[in-house]
């Protein structure tokens, strides 16, 4: 298929562009009579937590002249490719989220090459891992950012009730392996009548992220969910977990979820680090009920993007510039005290401001060496083109088994089937 024809196609899988809320960071009062600054166009993902980072950059570059505009991390990727497709400008920089990155290689004449701007020098300032992803057929295609290495949240009330350790250390020893976490899962739910998990999306989630294959094949970019024992054993595992009535089945950042942190209606977040601060301002008043440990298992990422520049910006070595320093260590350790976006670069990790981070809301836990732990320990991860669209239909009739809506065997037989579909119609 043509590259702007097989555009048009993916971009129908989208629907309709939705809005999005734009901002300008103009220059300081000394900076207006500047003649003609440059206009730099940044689409970022809201929640980034780079604004004030960019702010800073402004100030330091009267020369610049920085616009803003933030959309959801679905909604980023649909505009960008309408602008691909449509043939009008699109910004001088993207940052995609890492979901959605495999889609955007398969049309790399859309993007500089970070390789032209000496990227490479880059490498070993980020976590191998992370590195990896922005890779594809000697080509950089972003610079990355935040990741989302996970860390295992606990109410320790409940554990303690359930004859449970409470000390991170010694709930970590105990719960090592995931049949480990469903028997201290039944052991609570025997003992006080509570749910383990919040919901099976969440964990269904975070077994799969342990996984290097997801959806699709590395190498021939096929689907390959009925072929990967992973997907099928994440899904089986949540569904185990629900015949045991373990899942509260209350989703992620409603509002019966932060009502649910607060009353213990469940006893474990398996939480990416971004998630640290959506429980912390869901439920504020639950503060010193929850501790942090390590997920079973080995450790996993869910999340983060990257910063990139696409061909039909206007100022290339300008907008690499401004993501070089975005992303340099010095910054990423500002965006993540005051926006708790998690590095990606591991020179950090030993700064007391993150090894030796705590936190009041999980007492006498060290949240910092958790996470700086996981992510050291983060397996690569493909998630290939249509990652996205394929786990939310995932996801969906995974959520229907869960309420009750569909057998289980008859919900993962009409996933499976809707999955295919969706894979062939980009094809």
């Amino acid at each position: 298929m043509h590259v702007k024809a097989k555009l048009l196609t993916i971009l129908l899988s989208f629907g309709l562009l939705l809005h999005t809320s734009g901002c300008q960071i103009s220059p300081s009062k000394e900076d207006i009579d500047l003649q003609d600054p440059i206009q730099l166009n940044i689409w970022l993902t809201a929640g980034s937590g780079l604004e004030p980072l960019i702010a800073e950059y402004q100030l330091q570059h009267p020369e610049l002249e920085i616009h803003i505009q933030t959309s959801t991390s679905t909604q980023l990727p649909a505009k960008l490719q309408t602008s691909f497709a449509a043939g009008y400008s699109s910004p001088d920089v993207a940052a995609i989220d890492i979901s959605y990155l495999d889609r955007f290689k398969q049309f790399p004449d859309y993007f500089y090459n970070l390789t032209t701007f000496g990227a490479n020098d880059l490498k070993n300032q980020f976590l191998s891992w992370k590195w990896q992803e922005v890779l594809g057929n000697d080509f950089i295609f972003g610079l990355p950012t935040d990741i989302g290495p996970y860390a295992m949240l606990y109410r320790t009330d409940i554990f303690a009730l359930s004859g449970l350790p409470t000390k991170p250390e010694e709930v970590a020893k105990r719960i090592q392996t995931w049949d480990q976490f469903l028997k201290a899962g039944t052991r609570v739910h025997e003992a006080t009548g509570k749910a383990f998990v919040n919901d099976l999306e969440n964990l269904y989630l975070t077994l799969l992220r342990q996984s290097k294959l997801q959806y699709y094949s590395p190498t021939s970019q096929e689907l390959i969910i009925g072929n990967n024992p992973a997907v099928k054993g994440a899904w089986d595992f949540a569904i185990q977990a629900l015949k045991l009535n373990l899942s509260a089945g209350i989703a992620v950042d409603t509002q019966r979820w932060g009502a649910g942190l607060l009353n213990g209606d469940f006893a474990v977040m398996l939480c990416p680090a971004w998630m640290i601060d959506h429980i912390k301002s869901s439920a504020p008043t639950a503060s010193g009920l929850w501790n942090v440990t390590t997920i079973p298992g080995n450790s996993a990422n869910r999340g983060g993007s990257v910063l990139t520049l696409p061909r039909t910006g206007s100022h290339p070595e300008e907008s690499f510039a401004l993501i070089r320093w975005l992303t340099e260590p010095a910054q990423q350790l500002i965006s993540f005290k005051s926006e708790g976006a998690f590095p990606s670069t591991p020179e950090i990790y030993d700064d007391p401001e993150i090894h030796n981070l705590s936190d009041p809301y999980f007492p006498n836990s060290e949240v910092g060496r958790v996470l700086s732990t996981a992510a050291q320990e983060v397996v690569p991860t493909y998630y290939g083109p249509h990652h996205a669209d394929v786990e939310t239909n995932m996801l969906e009739y995974l959520t229907k088994a869960e309420q009750g809506k569909l057998d289980p065997e008859q919900a993962w037989s009409l996933a499976i089937q809707v999955v295919q579909k969706i894979d062939t119609s980009f094809r």
